[in-house]
């Protein structure tokens, strides 16, 4: 190999690495952003559980027999479900990472 083309093969290797690199902050970026909408909606989620958790509270007391007993089970469901919500976001967090 030539002088000129071993020159020529290591600029383009400088490029590549300089592409890399770049690359790779971009990707670092995208996803912090998006670590920090999924850590904003896990708030929202958090909000929904606490206003499900008084609703509940108030429900109580509001009605009698299979009433107030249809009435809890319905906030106990929609408390469970967004409880899953919130976990599946912080495993949605927990697993953004770039190597």
């Amino acid at each position: 190999m030539s002088s000129k083309d071993a020159e020529k093969k290591q600029k383009e290797l400088a490029r590549l690495e300089q592409l890399k690199q770049a690359m790779r902050s971009e990707t670092e970026n995208m996803v912090e952003q998006a670590k920090s909408d999924v850590e904003s909606h896990k708030n929202d989620i958090q909000q929904i559980i606490e206003v499900i958790n008084s609703t509940g509270q108030a429900l109580d007391g509001a009605f009698e027999g299979e009433v107030s007993e249809a009435a809890q089970t319905n906030v106990t469901k929609l408390k469970s479900k967004n409880i899953e919500m919130n976990t599946d976001f912080e495993f949605l967090v927990d697993s953004f990472e770039v190597n």
